[in-house]
Formats: C-alpha cells, sequence, structure tokens
C-alpha cells in the first residue's frame, strides 16, 4: 500500500510499504482522512533518521476486518475515529487499563510498531475504535482525536460552570480547548492567539476576547479583562522552548487553576516562586481517557454530532495521500494560513 513516509528534515516520500495482515487481535481500516499534528511538525523538523513506516493518529476511515472472535459494538464497514495512542495500543488488562487510563499502561509501548495514518490502511486493537454517528463525516472523525484532548482538559480539570479561562495559544488544541471549554460550560474565554488567521478563526468560533498579546503586554490585557484578578482558569497549549508555562503563572488568579497541555521535548526553566506564592494549583492533563464512567472520545464525538463543536471549521487545507509532501510544508508554515492540514484518501 501507499504511505507517506518520514526519509529526512523536511523530507517526506511516498513509499510502497506492506499492508496490514489480518491478526488474531487488531482490526484493519481503511484510513479516509487524517489530519497534521504539531507533534508530527516536531520530527519533521528535526528527525534525520529514515523511517520505514508512517507516522498519524488522528485518524478516522472504514473498518474493513475485525478480529475472529471480537464481540464489541464494532461492525466491518462502520466508520470510526481511532485511538492509535492509546486504547488501540494498550494492553487491556491491567489495571491502568481497567481503570479507563490506558495512556499510562506501560505495556503500550512494547506492542508491535503497526505504523500510522498516514496511509491508505492502519492497523490497531479493535479497544481503540469508535463508530461515529449517521452525519458525521470522515473529516470530522479524524478531529475528534484533538477535540478529545481539549475534552480531557476540562473534565479532568472538574471545569466549573461559568469559569473564566484563558487560553495560552491558538493552534490546533488551544482552538480544541476554546470549543471544548464552551460546550462544557465555560463563562468568558479568552484566547492569546499569535497568528493573525488564527485570531480570525477564535473569534469566529466564539471566543469572548482574542488577545494578539505577549508577555507583560498580555498580563496587563487579561487583568483588565478581569477586574485585576487574573482567570480561574489558564490553558497553556503551546509548548516547545516558549516561555508560557511562565507566563500561565501570571494570568491566573490567587489560588487559580494552571494547566499545561503543550508538548515539551525538552526541559524548560520555570519560575516556582510565582505560583507558589499564590497557591496556584497545575495540572498536566494529557491524551484521553475514562472520567466518570465515559470515555473522552464519545464526549467529543457527541459534541461533533450535536453541532456544538464545529470541528470541521479548523481544516483549512486539503491534499490527496500523493501530495503528502506538499502537504506537510504547508502545515509547517503558518505563513499559509493553514491551522488544520488533511490528508485525504
Amino acid at each position: 500500500m501507499r504511505a507517506a513516509v518520514q526519509t529526512g528534515i523536511h523530507q517526506i516520500d511516498l513509499r510502497d510499504v506492506p499492508e496490514p495482515s489480518p491478526a488474531d487481535e487488531t482490526a484493519i481500516v481503511r484510513v479516509r482522512a487524517a489530519g497534521i499534528c504539531g507533534s508530527d511538525l516536531h520530527p519533521y523538523h528535526g528527525r534525520v533518521e529514515p523511517q520505514s513506516l508512517p507516522d498519524g493518529h488522528e485518524v478516522a476511515g472504514e473498518v474493513l476486518h475485525l478480529p475472529p472472535g471480537y464481540r464489541g459494538p464494532i461492525r466491518v464497514g462502520d466508520l470510526v475515529a481511532l485511538d492509535t495512542i492509546c486504547l488501540g495500543r494498550a494492553c487491556g488488562t491491567c489495571a491502568l487499563c481497567l481503570a479507563g487510563q490506558p495512556f499510562h499502561c506501560s505495556r503500550r509501548h512494547g506492542s508491535p510498531d503497526w505504523g500510522g495514518g498516514f496511509a491508505e490502511q492502519i492497523q490497531r486493537r479493535p479497544a481503540g475504535l469508535f463508530r461515529l454517528p449517521a452525519g458525521v463525516t470522515a473529516e470530522q472523525g479524524a478531529l475528534v482525536e484533538p477535540l478529545a484532548v481539549g475534552v480531557h482538559a476540562v473534565r479532568w480539570l472538574r471545569l466549573p460552570t461559568g469559569a473564566t479561562v484563558v487560553i495560552v495559544g491558538a493552534g490546533t488544541i488551544g482552538l480544541m480547548m476554546l470549543l471544548a471549554a464552551r460546550a462544557l460550560g465555560a463563562g468568558a474565554v479568552y484566547v492569546l492567539a499569535r497568528h493573525a488567521h488564527q485570531a480570525a478563526l477564535a473569534e469566529a468560533l466564539g471566543a469572548t476576547t482574542v488577545l494578539r498579546a505577549e508577555g507583560d503586554e498580555a498580563v496587563e490585557q487579561v487583568l483588565g479583562l478581569t477586574g485585576g484578578a487574573g482567570a480561574d482558569v489558564v490553558v497553556e497549549t503551546v509548548g516547545g522552548h516558549a516561555d508560557t508555562v511562565n507566563l500561565a503563572w501570571e494570568l491566573v488568579r490567587v489560588q487559580g487553576t494552571v494547566a499545561v497541555l503543550g508538548v515539551f521535548p525538552r526541559r524548560v526553566a520555570l519560575d516556582l516562586a510565582r505560583p507558589l506564592a499564590r497557591e496556584v494549583w497545575a495540572t498536566f492533563p494529557v491524551c484521553y481517557g475514562v472520567i466518570d464512567g465515559r470515555h473522552d472520545y464519545d464526549v467529543a464525538i457527541q459534541l461533533i454530532a450535536e453541532g456544538r463543536a464545529p470541528v470541521e471549521r479548523l481544516v483549512t487545507h486539503r491534499f490527496a495521500l500523493e501530495a503528502a509532501p506538499e502537504g506537510f510544508r504547508t502545515a509547517a508554515d503558518k505563513s499559509t494560513g493553514s491551522v488544520k492540514v488533511h490528508l485525504l484518501a
């Protein structure tokens, strides 16, 4: 089958790789849509070693095969969103899996490397398949994964109804956090956006106010909007090497909460005196799982199906799988106006 594989820094090539083979424990899905995530761009900018299998974890497609003896709710032919990272790889039997927290399963890192969704087909354990209801498209389905990240953060935070929220960053995760917070009961939601096209989309998606400010200017504006108190909750979604966690300490109110969603691949310097002096709660929601008996994917799918989370509005560019190199270049270059780039089959 065809797959888009990274072969060097800023180098994506279309390769022939073996099709998944039917197995006793895995399902096979024909990929219909796959999103290029910020975490896909980190290796795109820095990974030298050629890869033999594709990446891609924001995926939706049509079920082609289910393992013999499978007794779950999914059927061949169903259109599904995939949890490729957690349930799709976790063992399903350890204490953490049984508690609904497969991200923390120590055995999932030892599962076979089946490759990701930048290909014609993908193979995963069927526990990671979530049926999409009628009316939800494959493109929306490929956005269930990043929306579930925002949903998980809101639910993990136990976000109080009416809470004032500041979201630092307006990339995919920042915008998904905006949709999740608004749908699940937040009050005013302020978004700090770096790029003009991100700011425009945040405003269109319902942000109370979008701020094109950084550092001390951002602090001054947020304090002005919150009567000098700061926000009840600040969510950092930038990661990388930015000083955005230290900024979050300044944006949150005394005894407020800071949630860090951004991925920091290297150590960063943190000022801990500021949150200590203000008794700030800090938490680090990651991926998704089961909270209060319900999986974050199920909540995300319901929000999409009910029209409460119009995730499709984030898709700015679409490319066929054969044009994956151009898709990656577009996703990596924010001067293109890209927010979410999809590869479609």
